[in-house]
């Protein structure tokens, strides 16, 4: 067990105003007792900077490339550049850099919502069993709760099915600020998507990552549907769609569990082999 807890997580996520300005941040990080922090922890980070950034707006979407690792012993930055600040959208860029380098680029859309003119939403996924008849998943981190429909275990190079993967997430405690419930949302979309890609090819899983083959998350976009409010457990539904050339892709749907969606999700991945003498290829994010 790792020290990790939902509290701690949660406090990561609360990224601190630099300076006086409104533009710049800094963060620490939760490896998990690794030397990597998860890009999609840096996404749920710049989803708070944003929102920071324009009080009264919502993060509607966020667009994040990951280019190097990030140490997790290591303090972040945050340099938000705005794009356009209007009486409803507003957009901004955002710089995450460690050491005097740039580890990831994130690119946010936020907006006041306004009254329904229409409204419908549809998801993808088949009928789910519910929670009660997924697997446990041991992912470690105090007050978090996950289960996996129809799979036993997600990384195993033997079992092989559809390159779907139903999971089932529940935390103690659903924050009160919306920016830290929509950060904790996208916090998850990065820990899955590579696993869903390798179920359905016999002999490889991510139990083999960064031993025989190299992952790397490179790239994650959330787009957050409103209200974006939920009690008990929510469903990540992924689906790989492609997988070629050393890349994956997957697309994702966050559920709730009476059937409303919350936000959909896409992430790129990278599934390559090991160069020669043991020398892995560079990996932006690692599972």
């Amino acid at each position: 067990m790792t020290g990790s807890s939902l509290a701690r997580m949660l406090d990561v996520f609360d990224v601190a105003p630099a300076g006086a300005g409104r533009s710049a941040f800094t963060g620490g990080s939760d490896g998990g007792g690794r030397r990597v922090a998860d890009g999609s922890q840096l996404l749920a980070q710049c989803v708070v900077a944003a929102s920071k950034t324009f009080p009264g707006r919502t993060v509607r979407s966020a667009h994040a490339l990951f280019v190097a690792v990030a140490d997790p012993a290591q303090p972040l930055e945050f340099a938000v550049a705005p794009v356009r600040e209007g009486r409803s959208f507003a957009s901004a860029t955002i710089a995450v850099g460690q050491g005097g380098r740039t580890c990831a680029t994130c690119t946010v859309l936020l907006d006041r919502p306004g009254p329904d003119v229409v409204r419908h939403d549809a998801w993808t996924g088949p009928a789910p069993a519910g929670p009660g008849a997924a697997h446990p998943v041991d992912m470690p981190m105090r007050g978090r709760e996950i289960r996996i429909e129809d799979v036993r275990d997600y990384g195993d190079p033997d079992e092989v099915g559809p390159p779907v993967i139903d999971a089932w997430v529940r935390y103690e405690a659903v924050p009160e600020r919306d920016d830290l419930r929509r950060a904790l949302l996208a916090h998850f979309t990065g820990h899955l998507a590579i696993s869903t890609t390798m179920r359905a090819h016999p002999g490889i899983g991510t139990a083999q990552a960064h031993d025989t083959v190299s992952t790397a998350v490179m790239g994650i976009a959330v787009h957050f549907h409103e209200p974006v409010r939920w009690d008990g457990w929510v469903r990540y539904h992924h689906e790989s769609v492609y997988a070629g050339a050393g890349m994956s892709h997957v697309r994702g749907q966050i559920v709730t569990g009476d059937g409303r969606l919350l936000a959909s999700f896409t992430q790129d991945g990278m599934i390559r082999a090991f160069e020669p003498r043991g020398q892995a290829m560079p990996a932006a994010s690692r599972l």
